[in-house]
């Protein structure tokens, strides 16, 4: 079965089955007289996006860029794997995020700091490191020509990471949003009928008031749809773009409030779950936590739990 959509203008989606899991994670493949690949997912999904490309016909001397939204293993963990295959293409990257993919080892060790679990390889692969002669760090607003009449231009949003880029896209009226405005959850999408989003709220450098400035960024530039890293491409960039700020106030307030009266992580995760129940409110009867996986929840309260810790400290 194949792996690969074509979402039209020469825009195509590769799942590679982030955590071993269809509809988890998504590679794009952008063509103009160059090619560019956004997101390589983790280190284990290599084998899909491989298969992917080979479905595309995609020859892999002719890829000029790898870009990934920001480090986190999910979405640039393949990235050492992947360019070292690719003999004329270079890895773009935030300025910030540069120094962990030059460094494989630190970039685990600071994953496993939050995220210490027994099968760790099992969900990443092992990460390698890349090469500082192969890595580009664009700055805010900066383009890449990949001819044909198609420039994209890469946009600073940290937020969700410090680090994170988006990639916009004119040529397909579209933007490669990485996490900058939340993950889709796609099985508990299709069951409810539309797009179910919650913005992940990761260690070590979540921060609320930057993350509303990105979903504002995004928004003047009025994109048509928004593709996602995890899942897919969505068409309703308005009812998105109002909902997202919303849920991360309500989740990031809601936290901090459970934190002053002394509250624990769980009663942060609590939180957490409720935000979401709070949007499924129609379907009283399902349960979520059968299609959101509680790990995501637990790293993600981590997440506030750090960022109300800075807030606090700040104000000693």
């Amino acid at each position: 079965m194949s792996n690969v959509v074509d979402l039209g203008n020469r825009v195509y989606q590769m799942d590679v089955y982030g955590e071993g899991r269809p509809g988890r994670t998504s590679s794009y493949l952008i063509r103009g007289s160059k090619m560019a690949i956004f997101e390589t997912g983790a280190a284990n999904c290599h084998e899909r996006l491989m298969a992917g490309l080979t479905e595309l016909d995609a020859r892999l001397s002719e890829i000029d860029y790898v870009i990934v939204s920001h480090v986190h293993l999910d979405h640039a963990g393949g990235a050492g794997t992947l360019i070292k295959k690719l003999p004329n293409a270079r890895l773009v990257v935030h300025p910030e995020g540069a120094k962990f993919l030059m460094d494989a080892p630190r970039l685990e060790k600071g994953v496993r700091s939050v995220y210490d679990v027994p099968n760790f390889y099992e969900i990443f692969g092992q990460t390698e490191s890349v090469s500082k002669e192969l890595i580009y760090t664009p700055a805010d607003e900066e383009e890449i020509d990949l001819g044909g009449g198609r420039v994209i231009k890469i946009y600073h949003t940290p937020g969700h990471a410090r680090h994170h880029i988006i990639a916009d896209d004119p040529f397909s009226k579209g933007l490669f949003c990485g996490d900058a405005l939340g993950t889709v959850y796609y099985p508990l999408s299709s069951i409810i009928g539309h797009d179910f989003i919650f913005y992940a709220t990761p260690p070590h450098d979540y921060d609320l008031d930057e993350g509303i400035a990105s979903c504002e960024k995004i928004e003047k530039l009025a994109p048509e749809k928004l593709y996602f890293s995890h899942f897919g491409v969505i068409t309703d960039v308005e009812d998105i773009l109002s909902r997202t700020p919303v849920f991360m106030k309500k989740l990031t307030v809601g936290a901090g409030e459970v934190l002053a009266r002394g509250g624990t992580l769980k009663d942060v995760e609590e939180v957490y779950w409720k935000c979401i129940a709070d949007q499924l409110a129609e379907f009283s009867k399902l349960d979520c936590r059968e299609y959101i996986p509680e790990i995501d929840i637990w790293v993600c309260s981590q997440g506030l739990v750090k960022y109300h810790g800075r807030k606090e400290k700040a104000k000693a």
